[in-house]
Formats: C-alpha cells, sequence, structure tokens
C-alpha cells in the first residue's frame, strides 16, 4: 500500500465517523506499516467494520499483512513428503511374502 492509498483509508475512517479525529502520531505509525500491506484487502476490512460496528477501527481491526514465508507450513510440508517416501519404501519392501502363513487366508490377493 503507498502512503497515498494510506491516507485516503484515514480520510474515509475521518469521513464516516465524525468523532474520530487521526492524530499525527496514528498517521506516522500507520505509515511504519502502510508497504507492508495489501490496500484491497485493508479495503475490504474497512467497509466491513463500517457496515458492522459504530466506532472506528483501530489498526488491529483491518490491518492485513502479506504473507511472505510460512515456517511452519514449509516444514510441515518437507516433514510430510520426508514421510511420504518413507512409507512408499516401506510398502514397497512389504510384499506378500512378508505376511505370515495363517494371514494370507484373512488378505484380498
Amino acid at each position: 500500500m503507498t502512503k497515498q492509498e494510506m491516507i485516503k483509508l484515514l480520510v474515509l475512517i475521518e469521513s464516516v465517523y465524525s468523532s474520530c479525529i487521526t492524530k499525527d502520531d496514528t498517521i506516522l505509525h500507520w505509515f511504519e506499516f502502510c508497504s507492508q500491506m495489501d490496500y484491497e484487502k485493508v479495503l475490504r476490512k474497512l467497509h466491513n467494520h463500517i457496515r458492522n460496528s459504530p466506532y472506528p477501527p483501530t489498526m488491529a481491526d483491518i490491518s492485513v499483512f502479506t504473507s511472505e514465508s510460512n515456517v511452519f507450513t514449509e516444514t510441515s510440508v518437507s516433514r510430510m513428503k520426508k514421510e511420504k517416501e518413507v512409507l512408499e519404501q516401506n510398502r514397497r519392501i512389504n510384499t506378500w511374502e512378508s505376511l505370515p502363513a495363517w494371514l494370507f487366508e484373512y488378505t484380498l490377493r
């Protein structure tokens, strides 16, 4: 989001919530985070907030940060791939011959 887009959002908030006055500190804090947010997503959240709340939104209410990297997901995916490979290897190794003789009569061949 650009600074101009952020200013549009703050002007919209002030115009809808007449009791809300944006302070200089608030603008400076928004400037710090505006480059990390997607304008369209924030605007959608702001519109939703305006429809549902009689109170002005806080920064946390309408902020949407784009996730560049999710380490948990990456490690989970890599772990799942490794487990899948191990299961495939075990499936290839475990053939019908490795089953006990008594179990053959209960299995589909």
